[in-house]
């Protein structure tokens, strides 16, 4: 007798937590976004482009995540040769083929049932309410507009598979690639922003050395720009408070705004100063009001990279933004970690965009970096620290990837000369944002979040205006004498770390030549 074991996994990290109840209604909330698979024989058998299986380490290791409970089902009597062998035929059949996969009918859940009961034959499948969380999500009133969000988080759209077209069980161990970060946006847009790239290269915005490829590819801003919500939060947005007959210029407003809102997922839609006063204006109201604050913030995100036809500046973007900001700063507002995410992700895009910055980030006089400007960088910063209990759960991985985000856009404007500074000395927002970025990284264990840290530190070392400013602090503060100690597999992050490192090192060797 073999014991078999349940694996559950939750793909959305525990985003739907926090998030289902806002979008689809308390009676209709999921706590998780269920991924489970079978543990017999040694071996981790699960559906996703077919029937796979490999070590639950290699599993683990591959997709970069883990199991919230494993849990014995019963004891099989069934040899691994007749439960594989019933595999295949599975595949052959199509019931569990390459092409079957199906998130909401026939998914990696209806297999671990299916192959507990028929397969290895025990007396129970998995837990029903597993199985009914497709059917609750449906049943939800917005369910089926946010299909496509859901069906980007299924696990394998396009992973290897076992048993391939011809039938065959490979013996050797199929090398998996992990698929979950690249559907990161869909489960929490806000967050896993993916950087752009700039070939476009101005004679003042010369490197200040050579040899570090991937900071000179990464020079464009980090915008959240997923549309697949805005049916989502028109919804809760602007729906009738009341069961009261409206009046005729009621509904006529009402539908005007909802056509604004829709306007908001075509980027290349032109706008004029009064629709985007009239948007503003209303995602303002449940801002202030602090209801549906999540639906407005995920479209205020949005409005914040749209710019007026005319050349007159976008007033109510600054009213907007600086609103966001201070219920950042304001304790008393006691935002959830969700909506800060979703904060900062609105306050990103405003200082990425192509707009011009807010008037709020600037002194009086239109000069130098105002005072409330560097206590949201402060905050951004304080948000980034990866040591604070309870670091390693989602919500603060999202809210240091979403705050680390906004320092790099932030940094990308000094680093180009949009900052309080005289000659090539060193504002402060950039010695915050460079002494920050610096701190604590080597406790840093989210892959995104080490990422935009070192991004920020590449755009204000490699500044021309600047940039050796900045290295000249970093060695003299000696914050890196003994490079960076980080513990990461991403070839990518590491790439970084070393160019940034090698930044530091050229300014140590000037300095020791001049000496």
């Amino acid at each position: 007798m073999t014991e078999v074991h349940l694996a559950i996994y939750d793909l959305s990290m525990g985003m739907a937590r926090n998030l289902s109840a806002q979008f689809l209604g308390p009676q209709h909330a999921i706590d998780i976004i269920p991924h489970t698979a079978l543990i017999v024989y040694g071996k981790e058998y699960f559906f996703g482009r077919g029937i796979e299986w490999c070590t639950p380490q290699e599993f683990r290791a591959t997709r970069g995540i883990h199991p919230i409970e494993v849990k014995l089902l019963g004891r099989t009597e069934k040899t691994r040769r007749e439960f594989e062998e019933w595999c295949l035929e599975q595949g052959r059949n199509g019931t569990f083929g390459v092409e079957s996969y199906d998130l909401l009918s026939r998914n990696c859940n209806n297999f671990s049932h299916e192959a507990a009961i028929h397969g290895l034959r025990l007396p129970n499948g998995i837990p029903q309410w597993i199985l009914d969380v497709p059917s609750k999500f449906l049943s939800s009133p917005m369910g089926m507009m946010m299909r496509p969000i859901l069906e980007g988080m299924q696990l394998s759209n396009n992973a290897p598979t076992n048993l391939p077209h011809g039938g065959v069980v490979r013996s050797h161990p199929v090398q998996h690639t992990p698929v979950l970060t690249e559907n990161a946006s869909a489960v929490n847009p806000w967050a896993n922003i993916p950087a752009t790239s700039t070939m476009k290269a101005e004679s003042k915005k010369k490197a200040v050395v050579e040899g570090t490829p991937i900071l000179d590819k990464q020079t464009g801003p980090l915008l959240s720009t997923e549309t697949g919500v805005v049916p989502a939060c028109i919804a809760k947005l602007v729906a009738k408070q009341d069961d009261l007959p409206h009046s005729l210029a009621e509904t006529r407003e009402e539908d005007k705004t909802s056509q604004l809102l829709a306007k908001l997922a075509d980027p290349q839609a032109p706008w004029s100063q009064s629709e985007l006063q009239i948007v503003h204006q209303h995602l303002q109201s449940f801002v202030k009001n602090g209801i549906h604050m999540s639906f407005a913030l995920m479209l205020l995100r949005l409005a914040v990279l749209k710019h007026p036809s005319c050349e007159t500046p976008n007033r109510e973007q600054c009213t907007s933004t600086r609103l966001v900001a201070e219920l950042l700063l304001n304790d008393d507002n006691k935002l959830s970690m969700s909506n800060q995410c979703m904060a900062f992700c609105v306050l990103s895009n405003a200082i990425g965009s192509n707009n011009e910055a807010p008037t709020w980030t600037r002194n009086e006089n239109g000069t130098g970096e105002s005072d409330f400007f560097l206590q949201v960088i402060d905050q951004a910063l304080r948000c980034c620290d990866p040591t604070v209990m309870g670091s390693s759960s989602s919500g603060h991985v999202s809210l240091r990837q979403s705050a680390a985000a906004f320092l790099y856009n932030v940094a990308r404007k000094l680093a180009e000369g949009e900052g309080d500074r005289e000659s090539d000395g060193l504002s402060e927002a950039t010695m915050s944002i460079l002494i920050g970025c610096i701190e604590n990284i080597g406790e840093e264990k989210d892959d995104t979040s080490l990422k935009r840290r070192f991004l920020c530190l590449g755009q204000l070392l490699k500044s021309p205006i600047f940039g050796k400013a900045a290295a000249s602090l970093a060695c003299d503060l000696g914050l890196v004498d003994d490079g960076f100690c980080i513990s990461t597999t991403d070839e990518e992050v590491n790439y970084l770390a070393k160019e940034v490192a090698s930044l530091l090192t050229i300014c140590k060797n000037d300095i020791r030549k001049i000496s």
